[in-house]
């Protein structure tokens, strides 16, 4: 009797665990002829190989796609707040898969950071390395310019650098649902630079994330003031063909959750322009925009806002929302703007620029204050005497929480 109830339970926990691991991502929402990835496999948790789950901060290898016709393994950290605090027990977390970016590895430090701020998290390293920074046995591409851009001219498609980080990162958040500590209705993905441009694809083709946070990157690779530049050392048939299979643009008319876009406005690789034909291609309702001026360009600057957390915590713990500047409307001589705010604006700028010739990392901006109406819930300045080409407004609230207009551009 002992023998067949210790059977039975077996069977229930296994059963259970295969039922957390099947929640499908929807392909029929993303209609588009150049979908590469198998979303269903993909929706299904990875073999994992666990390296280390007696620190706080555990590591682990996961299976994920084929690279040059044989199989591969992807490194990653992963936490959650019982963990960190050394304890079990039943809880359950919302989740999060981080996502580095150029030159970036697995971030102990960005898992520990997210599972401090009670969420279970997975950060791993898209470039086929391990913890010690030497490439594994069962190692895909690394991010060199010759796997993210050459390979599309040399080798097989689903062998460019891209192919595998999006299903990589895809595979993480399979893996997270697959946790019974994982709350499978509460879990999204941020990303860091190039990291943010898989952020865009990941976000808009996964759609069991509930939110999501590209960092710095965007769309319309062959627009930026920087990586225009390997796309045009392309043959002109293979630079159209990345374009239709590996810029965000091809698949974010499809996302369903709400994102944060969050920028500088003086990034040296994500441009005025291209970010904003990127965030339009959500609808107003689903995206939030912040512009932090002068933010530089890091992984640790990327990760740094609060305002990511804030945003994450409204859509997946039903908190107090982000400051969300509206509608504008410009006269003659003032330019208004509409605001919605959980708590009172503290203080607000306008940041404006007629710099047209210069990179946009080297642009000069001005900035001049802004009159804050907390009974109308308006911003109000004056339109400067020599007017503007691009605009933005930047208000911080009593949380001490950025919010922005999105560019105004004339």
């Amino acid at each position: 009797m002992k023998k067949i109830f210790v059977l039975l339970f077996f069977i229930t926990v296994a059963g259970y665990a295969q039922n957390r691991s099947d929640i499908q991502i929807d392909p029929s929402l993303i209609k588009t002829k150049n979908l590469l990835w198998d979303l269903h496999t993909l929706s299904k948790a990875p073999e994992v190989e666990w390296l280390d789950q007696k620190s706080k901060v555990q590591s682990l290898l996961y299976n994920s796609v084929d690279y040059e016709g044989r199989g591969t393994q992807v490194f990653a950290y992963y936490s959650n707040p019982d963990i960190l605090a050394g304890k079990s027990g039943k809880r359950k977390f919302p989740g999060i898969v981080l996502i580095h970016g150029g030159g970036g590895t697995a971030f102990k430090m960005w898992v520990e950071k997210w599972a401090a701020e009670g969420y279970a998290a997975i950060a791993m390293d898209l470039s086929g390395n391990g913890p010690d920074g030497k490439k594994l046995l069962k190692a895909g591409p690394d991010q060199s310019h010759e796997s993210k851009f050459d390979k599309i001219v040399k080798g097989d498609i689903k062998d460019v650098w891209t192919y595998h980080a999006v299903a990589s990162s895809i595979l993480a958040h399979s893996f997270l649902l697959s946790r019974p500590e994982v709350n499978q209705t509460r879990t999204s993905v941020t990303g860091i630079s190039w990291g943010g441009y898989l952020t865009c694809i990941v976000g808009a083709i996964d759609n069991r994330f509930k939110a999501a946070v590209p960092v710095y990157g965007c769309a319309f690779y062959d627009e930026s003031d920087v990586f225009k530049a390997p796309l045009e050392q392309l043959p002109p048939v293979s630079k159209t063909k990345w374009m239709q299979f590996f810029d965000p643009s091809a698949y974010l008319p499809y996302a369903r959750e709400p994102f944060l876009f969050l920028n500088g406005n003086k990034d040296k690789f994500y441009n005025v322009v291209p970010y904003k034909k990127t965030y339009d291609l959500i609808p107003k309702t689903n995206r939030n925009v912040l512009i932090l001026p002068d933010m530089k360009h890091s992984h640790d600057w990327g990760w740094e806002p609060h305002e990511i957390r804030y945003f994450l915590e409204n859509i997946l713990n039903d908190q107090m929302p982000l400051t969300k500047i509206g509608q504008i409307q410009e006269t003659n001589d003032t330019i208004t703007a509409s605001y919605e705010a959980p708590v009172s604006v503290w203080y607000a700028d306008f940041y404006y620029t007629n710099d047209t010739t210069s990179t946009n990392e080297q642009r000069s901006w001005q900035k001049q204050p802004v009159k804050i109406n907390p009974e109308q819930r308006t911003l109000q300045t004056q339109i400067p005497k020599e007017s503007f080409k691009y605009g933005f407004f930047h208000l911080k609230d009593h949380r001490n929480v950025s919010a922005s207009s999105e560019f105004i551009i004339h």
